[in-house]
């Protein structure tokens, strides 16, 4: 039998996404909102953001390989849509990293390997584990796409801007797709297990991810 019950289990996961929403957000706000807040610290925050966006194709592309028949057809078809949404991501932000002089990633920053190498051990554990893990990264992100947007505009990156209006609408979808599909296929105590065992690991991995991308300023 599982240690916590279903019930327990997502009165948990989604305070652990409340708490990384909040997080986020607070981390977002006083990066973004510095009056001399420069464009060389936010396209540095903005390579290492972007990963994200490729490993979710690699990911959910595991994902799908692995597990599609353990899945109904909408949900496999829903997760492909995801799929390409993150490619797409992916490109028109490296289009405007590169306009600005800057390279688009590709390998994982050294300072989020850990986030990466979480996934792949969710994704060996069963088909709704590393969805657990990537819907609370990616949940956390929600709160932080207009401070983003309307600062990217007041430092003069409204192509940067642009991206991110596109990326907001998309990864509301993502969330509300990966909250589906834990609630649909965490069902045996093994899979409450993997689940909570992805969620709080991915906490950890998260709080470390938004205080490398937001540094807090130095005062000289």
């Amino acid at each position: 039998m599982s240690a916590i019950t279903r019930e327990e289990f997502f009165t948990e996961f989604r305070a652990i996404k409340e708490e990384l929403k909040n997080y986020a957000q607070e981390k977002a706000e006083k990066f973004w909102t510095r009056e001399d807040l420069t464009q060389e610290e936010v396209f540095t925050a903005i390579e290492q953001r972007v990963w994200l966006e490729i490993a979710y194709v690699f990911f959910l592309g595991k994902q799908i390989n692995d597990y599609w028949k353990e899945l109904d057809r909408t949900t496999v078809t829903a997760l492909c849509k995801h799929m390409w949404e993150e490619a797409h991501h992916y490109e028109i932000i490296c289009r405007v990293l590169e306009k600005h002089g800057y390279t688009a990633p590709t390998e994982p920053p050294a300072q989020h390997l850990g986030w990466e190498n979480l996934h792949w051990e969710a994704l060996g554990k069963d088909r709704a584990c590393a969805v657990a893990v990537w819907n609370c990264s990616e949940t956390s992100t929600t709160t932080t796409h207009d401070i983003v947007i309307e600062n990217c505009r007041r430092i003069g990156l409204p192509d940067l801007a642009r991206c991110y209006e596109t990326i907001k609408k998309d990864e509301e979808f993502h969330a509300r797709l990966g909250e589906m599909i834990v609630e649909k296929y965490v069902v045996t105590d093994e899979h409450i297990e993997n689940a909570i065992w992805g969620a709080r690991r991915l906490r950890e991995e998260m709080i470390h991810y938004y205080d490398t991308i937001y540094p807090a300023k130095e005062i000289v």
